[in-house]
């Protein structure tokens, strides 16, 4: 299969987001249950704070904690609108370096945009969809990352009988171990669970479509 547009996958993942964020009613100070500690303002301080980050070349420590916490912190100020205006000025910087020669090495970033509209659309209530054309490309990514895990780790090769975007969501810690534990595997999962979650495990299910 040929390598898509990231930054094309990127973008509309950006204005789907806006949309959503823009529309009346939108509580700032909504929980996310993806991401407990942060607010809908948060994620969208954090989503907005990478794009302005990587244009401006501020990527000492990324993706780590203290990165993405400034992120949400030096936006606490600001409203979603001023934070979404922004965006609107820095999102072709990275969309343009995305659908670039050597935008995949960046390829986290367009993962980390489609977890978080997942994880906004369920906090909004709204109906569980990733996007196929996203998937198409995450759902190998994915299954290729873990099967390196498992060889770095000494593991024999394992298979996950799992659709792509239960894959997507689990390995980017949206399911709990018990969920994951609970997929066909072809070998005891116990010894592969700390290869499997790239970002830890769900607290508590989220009880998403799927």
């Amino acid at each position: 299969m040929s390598q898509p547009d990231l930054g094309a996958l990127y973008r509309a993942a950006r204005e789907r987001i806006s949309s959503v964020v823009a529309a009346e009613g939108v509580d700032p100070d909504l929980v996310v249950p993806a991401t407990p500690a942060w607010s809908v303002h948060d994620l969208v301080a954090h989503v907005t704070g990478v794009a302005a980050d990587a244009t401006s070349g501020n990527m000492a420590g990324a993706p780590g904690e203290a990165w993405t916490a400034a992120q949400v912190e030096r936006n606490r100020g600001r409203s979603i609108a001023e934070m979404v205006e922004e965006w609107g000025s820095t999102g072709p910087g990275i969309e343009a370096f995305l659908s670039g020669p050597g935008g995949e090495m960046a390829g986290a970033a367009v993962m980390d945009i489609h977890t978080h509209e997942a994880d906004l659309r369920h906090a909004l209530g709204l109906p569980f969809d990733v996007p196929a054309d996203f998937l198409a490309w995450a759902g190998p990514q994915m299954r290729e990352g873990f099967a390196g895990q498992v060889a770095e780790a000494g593991l024999p090769p394992v298979d996950v009988e799992v659709d792509d975007v239960t894959l997507f969501r689990a390995r980017l810690g949206r399911r709990t171990e018990t969920e994951v534990r609970g997929y066909r595997w072809s070998a005891d999962p116990d010894p592969y669970m700390d290869s499997f979650f790239i970002f830890g495990r769900a607290a508590q299910s989220l009880g998403e479509g799927v």
